[in-house]
This record gives C-alpha cells, sequence and structure tokens, in this order.
C-alpha cells in the first residue's frame, strides 16, 4: 500500500506539472489507471482502502502542485468517481478471473473505464472549475482524453506485469524466442524514432502483434513498455520522426507517444482477444474430441459415420470384436455391398430414404455379414448429421449393436407364446379343440356363412353308454376310449376350416362350413361306422362294442341371427339317436320333419 501511495502521488505530480505545459496538452491522467489496477489486483475488502489511499496521495499531489483546497479535494472527487464507474463492471468478478484477453473484460474496460467513466467525471470537473474560475478552453475535452489515454495505457499494462503474465513467460523455455521478437521490436522504435525523420510509427505493430501471437498478451505488453521506454528516451532528446515530421513543440511530441502507446495497447489486446478465443475454441474442440473418441473407442455398440452416398468415413474399433473387420477393411464401402443381408436391403434403402426425407431419426433391425461369413441380426438407431455452418444435412450416423440373443429369446417367447396359445384352445385329454376354440370357431363361421349365404353343418357326437364304460373299465380306460373316437374324428376331417371339438364330458362337436345336409349326414355316418370298426369291447352296451350316436343339422345362416340355433338342432337330433336306439345318425331335418333355415 505504501508502494501504491507513492506510485500514484508520482504519478499524479508528473501529470499535473505536464499539463501546466503548453496549454494542458502534454498530460495523460496516470493515478487513475494505478488505481484501477491496484483494485482489480485485490479482493473486495481492500477497495475502501485503496480508495482512501487515492483520495488523500492525489489530493496531496494537487496541493503539492499548488492548486486550491477546493480544486484539489473537489478535481480528486471527480477521480475518484470515474475509478468507481470503471471497476463496478468488475466488483463481482473473482480476482484471479480479470484478464483483459478476453473480450467482455477488454469490452468493461474500453467502454466503462474508457469511455463512460472519463466523460461523467469530465463533466462534474468542469461544472466544479466553473464554480471557481471560467474554466480553461477546452477543459472538459482534454480532461476526457487524458483519463481515457491513461486508464486505457496503464491498467492493462500493470495488470499483466503484477498479474503473472508477464513472468509467466520468463518461467517456459522459450526465452531464446522472446529473445529474439524483442531484439527485433526494439530495433524498428529505435530506427524509426532515433534515426528517420519519416512519420512511419505504423512499422512498429507487426512485430508488435508478431509478439503478441507468439507469447500472449504478456509478451506484448514487454513490448509496448520497450516502445514506450524508446519514445520518452527519443523525444527527451528533442529527435526522432515526430519532431522532424510535424515541428511540434515537445509537449505536444509526448501528447502524440501517448496516443501511439494507447494505440499499441488497444492492439495488443484485440489480438490477444482474438487468440485467446482461438484457443478457447480449439481447447473446446480437442476436449470434445477426446471425449467422442474416448466415447465411440470404449463404446460395446458399433458407431458408423457415412455421407449422403452412403460410403463409410468412419467406423468405431468395436466392429473389429463384434463381427471380425478391422476398420480400415469396411472404409469406404457401402451397406449394399456384401455386409447387409440381400432380403434387408430394401428396408435399409426405404430407412434411409425417410431420413432423408425429413425424418428425424430411425430404428432398423437387420441381418449382418461377419466376416467369417455367419449373419447376426443388428439393431441400428440411424439419424441425420448436417453441416454446422450451413444446416445442411452431409451424412449419416449409425449406432449398431448385436440384438442376436435378443432375437433368439424374442424367437423362443414366440414359439412358448403359440405353444401357450396352442394349450389353451385344445383339449389336453383328447387334443381336440376346447369348448373356447369351439364356441370362437362357430361363431367365426356363422358370420361367414351369413356374408356367403352359404350352408353350414354341425355334428353333436355322443359315446353311448360312456358311464357304464367307466364303471366297468375304470376312468383310464374311459380317458383311452375318448382318444380313440377324437383320433378317428380328426384323421376322417381333413378340411382346414373344419373343426372337431371336445363338446362335454363324452360329446364332441364338429364344425363343417360349406358342407351341405347330405354331406354332412355321409360324413357323420362314416364316422359312426368306423367307431364301431375299432371293435372296442363294451360289457355295458347291447351291441357289446363302443358306439356313438351323432345328431347332424345344417343351416343358412341369415345376417344379425344366433349360432344357438344350429347347436339346438343338432342337440335335438342327437336326442332324436339316443331315444331310437344309439349307434345310429340322425338328421334335425328328419327329426323336426321341416326344412331349417335361419330366420
Amino acid at each position: 500500500m505504501a508502494a501504491l501511495a507513492v506510485l500514484i502521488f508520482l504519478g499524479a505530480c508528473g501529470s499535473l506539472w505536464l499539463d501546466a505545459k503548453d496549454g494542458g496538452d502534454a498530460a495523460f491522467w496516470w493515478p487513475n489507471g494505478l488505481i484501477l489496477s491496484a483494485l482489480l489486483l485485490n479482493r473486495r475488502n481492500k477497495w475502501p482502502v485503496i480508495f482512501g489511499i487515492g483520495y488523500v496521495t492525489n489530493v496531496l499531489a494537487h496541493l503539492y502542485m499548488h492548486d486550491t483546497v477546493f480544486l484539489s479535494l473537489t478535481l480528486t472527487a471527480c477521480d475518484m468517481l470515474e475509478v468507481a464507474i470503471a471497476s463496478y463492471p468488475f466488483a463481482h468478478i473473482t480476482r484471479d478471473a480479470v484478464r483483459f484477453s478476453r473480450p467482455r473484460e477488454l469490452a468493461r474496460l474500453c467502454l466503462v473505464g474508457g469511455i463512460l467513466g472519463p466523460a461523467i467525471s469530465a463533466v462534474f470537473a468542469v461544472a466544479i472549475f466553473q464554480m471557481q474560475s471560467p474554466a480553461p478552453r477546452n477543459f472538459g475535452l482534454h480532461w476526457f482524453f487524458s483519463n481515457t489515454l491513461g486508464t486505457i495505457i496503464v491498467t492493462p499494462i500493470v495488470l499483466s506485469l503484477l498479474d503473472g503474465e508477464v513472468a509467466a513467460l520468463f518461467r517456459r523455455n522459450r526465452l531464446l524466442e522472446l529473445t529474439g521478437l524483442l531484439v527485433l521490436l526494439y530495433l524498428l522504435p529505435l530506427a524509426i524514432f532515433r534515426y528517420t525523420h519519416l512519420p512511419i510509427f505504423f512499422t512498429v505493430f507487426p512485430p508488435l502483434l508478431l509478439l503478441v501471437v507468439r507469447l500472449g498478451m504478456g509478451g506484448g505488453v514487454v513490448g509496448v513498455c520497450g516502445i514506450a521506454a524508446f519514445c520518452i528516451m527519443v523525444v527527451a532528446k528533442g529527435g526522432g520522426a515526430v519532431v522532424h515530421g510535424f515541428e511540434l513543440s515537445w509537449q505536444k511530441q509526448v501528447f502524440l507517444v501517448q496516443v501511439l502507446l494507447a494505440s499499441a495497447v488497444l492492439c495488443v489486446a484485440l489480438v490477444a482477444v482474438v487468440l485467446n478465443e482461438r484457443r478457447l475454441l480449439e481447447q473446446a474442440a480437442r476436449k470434445s474430441e477426446q471425449l467422442y473418441r474416448l466415447l465411440a473407442e470404449n463404446s460395446r455398440d458399433i458407431i458408423v459415420l457415412t455421407d449422403l452416398e452412403h460410403r463409410r468415413e468412419y467406423l468405431s474399433p468395436a466392429v473389429q470384436w463384434m463381427m471380425g473387420w478391422d476398420p480400415k477393411e469396411l472404409l469406404g464401402g457401402t451397406y449394399q455391398k456384401n455386409i447387409v443381408h440381400p432380403d434387408d436391403i430394401p428396408a435399409m434403402t426405404a430407412t434411409l430414404e425417410a431420413l432423408k426425407a425429413g425424418e428425424p431419426s430411425k430404428t432398423l433391425s437387420y441381418r449382418c455379414r461377419k466376416k467369417d461369413g455367419e449373419y447376426i441380426w443388428m439393431e441400428a438407431n440411424i439419424s441425420l448429421y448436417c453441416d454446422r455452418i450451413t444446416g445442411e444435412p452431409i451424412g449419416y450416423v449409425n449406432v449398431v449393436r448385436n440384438i442376436s440373443e435378443r432375437k433368439a429369446a424374442e424367437e423362443k417367447l414366440q414359439d412358448a407364446y403359440l405353444a401357450l396359445e396352442a394349450l389353451a384352445s385344445v383339449d389336453a385329454l383328447t387334443g381336440t379343440a376346447n369348448r373356447r376354440q369351439f364356441d370362437e370357431s362357430l361363431s367365426q363361421e356363422w358370420r361367414r356363412a351369413a356374408r356367403t349365404g352359404s350352408p353350414l353343418s354341425l355334428l353333436l357326437l355322443d359315446v353311448d353308454h360312456f358311464k357304464l364304460y367307466n364303471d366297468f373299465y375304470g376312468h383310464l380306460q374311459g380317458d383311452n376310449c375318448l382318444r380313440q373316437i377324437a383320433r378317428v374324428a380328426l384323421d376322417l376331417i381333413q378340411r382346414p376350416g373344419d373343426l372337431v371339438g371336445r363338446f362335454g364330458g363324452e360329446e364332441f362337436a364338429i364344425i363343417l362350413p360349406e358342407t351341405s345336409c347330405e354331406a354332412a349326414v355321409g360324413l357323420a355316418e362314416r364316422i359312426r361306422s368306423l367307431v364301431a370298426e375299432q371293435g372296442v369291447v363294451h360289457a355295458g352296451s347291447q351291441h357289446g362294442l363302443v358306439t356313438v350316436s351323432i345328431g347332424c343339422s345344417t343351416i343358412n345362416p341369415e345376417p344379425y341371427t344366433n349360432q344357438n340355433l344350429l347347436i339346438e338342432a343338432a342337440d335335438q337330433a342327437l336326442y332324436e339317436a339316443k331315444r331310437n336306439g344309439r349307434n345310429r345318425v340322425v338328421n334335425a331335418v328328419e327329426s323336426s320333419g321341416q326344412t331349417l333355415n335361419a330366420e
């Protein structure tokens, strides 16, 4: 803090002394830049002390240079107001975060610290000066420019020198490069300001910018300091292009040198901003690339990039352990060539065309050939990827995983489902359709016959004296008997639409779509005969063998009628067959003596 007070006092005295020469054209105001630098280099809890030191030392400098007490106190207050305005945008930024090589911080310094703050303080300074005596000509304009130049020159330089940017140059293994660039830079101002009479000050900028490009903001600040040293030395001796080129007084030469330094600092800062932004973008791109490559190389899925013509541009290493292909072997090829199963190529083509037409992403299952020739099931999640600048699609991203195990499990599950469905519709004892399946099939065939106007026939079959058979031979033999009768019916019923079902107990029902009454009766008679020919002994039957009685009904269904009409007619015919001595076939028409029609 003591060193800060001494620097502020000396800077203020020097600026006030120059300000008193040649109408005040020579001076630029150092103290505000020094105070702002001190604020940015310290924590917020020290700011009140720094403001206090700045105010006291500025007042003392004004008094030392013979200003009145009123002007010393009030003009210093204007300077402190300017510093407060300039520091406000940085008040909530941590100390280590302030870098003028970043665009936001540089913009805040230039707009707030270099324009807004000096403009406001200039207005107050003119008003205060007018309260005591008429202000000097262009006093407000001179105040504004001198404070602007001081802030823009001093603050970035001090911050770089004291906050480690310059010191970092000497910790790198680039000392030889730094020395060579500085020698090149210093030879130019030496020649320009001492040995030439031509106003070619701009020639110092190319090596200065080269220094910034190679060494960053810190290198640029070192270069500006060297240029400033040469300028001050040459102007102090009264030589150089500034004198001979413009024939100016030494005070105006000092002012011109200050403008040159401010321009150099701004150029250094702007180039540093551009380079820093580029460096950050490169770091972000490099980090993203490393992250994506890490994910791609360690993913169990295959990641494929192709262009719009389906040529592969990238394959992740997973393709080698999953399919046996080296990624290089597949680069440049397309899915049509020996990779995708020929039967799945149309689906793949349709998927890619749908994506090109605007769909965001598609999932496709297909078979893919391994290097050994085996085909495995793969699932691909495919989407378009676009150019970041134009937004136009430039290719496809394909994330592929092996689903062979899942496909095998799905097939097993499907087989189990079909088996379960079959069990749910088949009578476990006889292998015929169960009652649920019979009801569904009869309803379906009834509706179809009503639409087409075709006849529908039904046979109801009952085992004669089956209870007595169970009593004589036991239930196991009874089960065998039912299975034999079911086998006779199943062997005889061959058409796809026909259905043999267990109607209940020892009764069976046979649905015969598009079958006339005569054909149904003929089929029933064949079943009755074949059962008798089995020769299964039945001591409880008057025939001595296992026989069946069959009721037959045929109806031409009408729309919106009930299929129970067909069942009731067949059941009535079956009752007549049993009543008339069993082991016979009775047609429902014969039993009722009339033609059946569903109305």
